[in-house]
């Protein structure tokens, strides 16, 4: 028996638009809707392979229903803007994949659909809908089913829909005629709600039948409503009831997919940015042929604009975006590869493979590195630029490879301008490329048997962890299973309940709700101890020594460009920013880098630099006066703010007041404050707003830059770097200000990128022989240095990051020299 899927379009393309969040074009088109549709139509024909499938799409104009009750779907929402634009470019899509699509007009999708449902059936084909309405459980029967996106792609026979929705189908519209339905609103029966609706459904069957038992309903409210509103319960399930009786003139047998219309399916996915769909793409990339390499083609390559640059093991491949040349690695002397204006993906990597080629950085364009900036937080960004410029995908083929990196690099490079970060681009990231190549090959020093020793006392303390909470629980249970936690302390100890996960509804007991809970017992705090011992032991001790490198004794952390939307370095393989500073295992951790023998660590370390920008940015005369003085920016914060001379300030104001210090950085309101610092948020609003009148031109700044993300739709760094936001006009209030906090961050956190890169820059050219970059955490620059000249270095670091850039406050940087990391303070 042949399958018939019909699809309820209009419902989908609903419940994709809410579901899909912050996905638009690199233009900010919206198509969250769109994509979220089309995903699920892939996974349908991907999973059933159909041969009849049909969208089914709502018109929006007045249907049988409107006409016979003016108030229906009356207090609907209206469309939102962002959706009305996706309906009209799904369904283009949609043609152009050869699925057929149906509408009407003066009829619901829901009609149509049965009227496509009753008429399959009746020509022996199994039917199935795609649906996340309930409202079109009352067409399931024999013959005719239901898949639920909603439910994981749940498919719903008459057993189905009764076990999901309490009732067999044919009884579907009779509990809405009692519930009525507010998404309609279908006006049902005052008083009666869903619950009371089924039970009654379930104990006297449909309406009419319910109707002659009305005064043996045992509830009163139920069956005194039923009885004062009896002709709406009948209008109501008259609204309810799906029609199957559409004048659609269309045979089962035009509902067959067609042959796709490639080139208007690619050119709709381009436009719209769905390039997983444009399975051709591949196949578009021209194939290209090697040329003989001579003298000529030298000639050709050194005049070029851009020479396109891929490698391996034994061959080169270089190409101007014409021509294309295999190169065997013998045949190009570094000095002549290294003199041409190379344009490739991941210089770092070809750098560290290759050797350092000093002065001639400038000339280089790593598209890598270009189409992040351009696009920081998509996935593959050179991927979407090569799709939308060169309309194919970046090639597995080295030779074609290198031709499409000759041909990118312009456009690439153009996009950058039109942005305004060509100068972010050539003059601190391409340059910071070469320096973190540099980083990496060097590595930093490790004592392996120190590690060794650290990671055996803490797997005995371990051990004394959950000793000590057997004995206070009276019973043994892993103590690093989530699930036996939970049944220990909700269920034999009898502690407060905070949430339940979503998935499992099972106990919560993350870190949050442990720390809520800590005061009440003495083995919570034991379980959080286990926990962060426990990772520290796996993500270091043990992990550490593993990763060192047996030929240098050192290990070569990565330090990642391309990650972070903010521009900030990121750490891996192992992290060393994420180790911590304080407690009492981070410093020990610390302590087991060092320098090699001969050798000393320099660390200098911005003090409060994003405070620093912050009064920079905002211009307050009063907070860059606290700067300027070189007081303590906390202190005089809690001078200001509980009114009191800086010699009166307590910790626990200095406290408060560095929460709002930060706070205010990374976007937190009253509700953030209150929970970090255990006050009311009533108290918290007054600690904010105390701040302002303190330090009032602050306030205004960030109001500024949130009016300029939801204006623009981005914000722009002190060098320009910029962080996109397409859709913050659009989205939901809560996401929108989810981003706009991010955007204020991105501002401040992002300056402070570009100042510490800046600074890597300036500091690397001028340390003197002996001396050498080997950490990058956050704020700080570590330097191993020979002996002899550890203090030249010294003086180098703090000269250099304290001039890096020039702000109206002044930098200032802690300079600390030791054997090993935990001696730098």
């Amino acid at each position: 028996m042949e399958k018939l899927f019909l699809v309820d379009a209009t419902s989908i393309l609903f419940r994709a638009f809410y579901a899909v969040r912050e996905l638009s074009t690199s233009k900010g088109k919206p198509t969250n809707a769109i994509f979220g549709a089309l995903k699920i139509t892939e996974k349908l024909i991907k999973t059933y392979d159909p041969k009849y499938l049909a969208f089914v799409f709502d018109l929006g104009a007045p249907t049988f229903r409107h006409e016979a009750f003016k108030e229906y779907k009356a207090n609907r929402k209206e469309i939102p803007k962002e959706l009305v634009e996706q309906i009209e470019p799904a369904k283009e899509i949609i043609r152009a994949m050869g699925i057929p699509l149906i509408e009407k007009a003066g009829f619901e999708a829901d009609d149509i659909i049965a009227f496509l449902a009753k008429k399959g059936k009746g020509e022996n084909y199994e039917v199935i809908i795609v649906t996340s309405d309930k409202d079109l459980y009352q067409l399931v029967e024999d013959g005719v089913s239901i898949i639920n996106p909603k439910k994981e792609d749940l498919i719903l026979d008459a057993d189905g829909v009764k076990e999901v929705f309490g009732v067999e189908p044919k009884f579907v519209a009779d509990v809405l005629a009692l519930w009525g339905d507010p998404s309609d609103n279908i006006p049902g029966v005052p008083g009666i709600g869903e619950k009371g609706a089924k039970e009654i459904v379930l104990k006297y069957g449909h309406l009419d039948d319910i109707l002659q038992n009305i005064e043996k309903i045992e509830k009163k409210s139920y069956r005194e409503g039923l009885a004062a509103n009896i002709e709406q319960a009948k209008f109501s399930k008259e609204l309810a009831t799906i029609r199957s009786d559409v004048p659609v003139e269309i045979g089962i047998d035009q509902l067959g997919i067609k042959e796709k219309d490639t080139e208007k399916l690619n050119s709709l996915c381009r436009e719209y940015e769905f390039f997983s769909i444009i399975e051709e793409t591949k196949k578009e990339s021209p194939q290209v042929e090697a040329a003989v390499f001579d003298q000529a083609a030298r000639e050709r390559l050194r005049s070029a604009e851009h020479v396109g640059f891929c490698y391996d093991r034994d061959e080169m491949f270089l190409s101007d975006g014409d021509k294309a040349y295999i190169v065997k690695n013998e045949t190009m002397k570094e000095d002549e590869l290294f003199s041409l204006r190379l344009a490739s993906a991941g210089f770092k990597e070809i750098f560290m493979e290759l050797g350092l080629p000093d002065g001639w950085i400038s000339k280089y364009c790593d598209l890598d590195l270009a189409a992040y900036l351009i696009s920081p937080e998509t996935a593959n960004p050179l991927e979407t630029l090569s799709r939308e410029h060169l309309s194919a995908n970046i090639s597995e083929n080295l030779l074609i490879r290198s031709s499409q990196f000759a041909k990118l690099a312009p456009f690439v490079l153009g996009r950058l301008k039109e942005l305004e970060m060509d100068g972010l681009f050539a003059k601190i990231e391409m340059p910071l490329s070469m320096i973190l190549a540099k980083i990496e090959s060097e590595g930093i020093f490790v004592d392996a048997p120190y590690f060794k020793e650290l990671s055996e006392e803490m797997e005995k303390r371990i051990g004394e962890i959950e000793a000590e909470a057997h004995g206070i629980a009276g019973t043994t249970f892993n103590i690093a299973s989530p699930k036996q936690v939970g049944e220990i302390l909700f269920d034999k100890l009898n502690l407060p309940v905070v949430k339940k996960t979503a998935k499992t509804k099972s106990y919560s007991t993350d870190n949050e709700v442990l720390e809520q809970i800590a005061p009440l017992h003495p083995i919570v705090p034991l379980i959080l101890e286990h926990r962060g011992l426990s990772k520290l032991k796996g993500t270091y001790t043990d992990a550490i020594p593993a990763q060192i490198d047996e030929s240098t004794g050192r290990v070569h952390s990565r330090f990642n460009q391309m990650v972070t939307a903010t521009g900030r370095l990121s750490s891996s393989e192992p992290n060393l920013q994420n180790i911590p500073v304080r407690g009492e295992w981070g410093p020990r951790i610390r302590h087991g880098f060092m320098a090699e023998e001969g050798h000393l660590l320099v660390g200098a370390d911005y003090s409060q630099i994003e405070l620093r920008i912050l009064a920079h940015l905002c211009g307050d005369a009063v907070l860059a006066d606290v700067f300027r003085r070189g007081e303590d920016i906390h202190t005089r914060t809690a001078s200001q703010v509980f009114d009191v001379s800086p010699m009166f300030v307590t910790q626990e104001m200095r406290r408060q007041s560095k929460a709002i210090n930060f706070g205010l950085i990374y976007g937190k309101g009253p509700f953030g404050l209150s929970q970090e610092l255990g006050i009311t948020q009533k108290e918290a609003k007054e600690f904010i707003e105390r701040y302002f009148g303190s330090f009032p031109k602050v306030k205004g700044y960030l109001d500024a830059t949130r009016q300029e993300a939801l204006e623009n739709g981005e914000t722009k760094t002190i060098l320009g770097r910029r962080r996109f936001f397409p859709n913050i006009k659009t989205v939901p209030k809560p996401q929108q200000e989810a981003l706009l906090r991010q955007a204020v961050n991105a501002v401040i956190q992002g300056s402070a990128a570009d100042l510490i890169k800046k600074a890597m820059i300036d500091v690397d050219a001028a340390l003197p022989e002996g001396a050498r970059l080997v950490l990058q955490v956050h704020d700080e620059l570590i330097v191993e240095a020979r002996e002899d000249v550890a203090e030249k270095a010294g003086a180098v670091l703090k000269e250099k990051m304290e001039n890096a850039l020039t702000l109206s406050v002044p930098l200032t940087v802690s300079l600390s020299i030791g054997k090993r990391w935990d001696e730098l303070k």
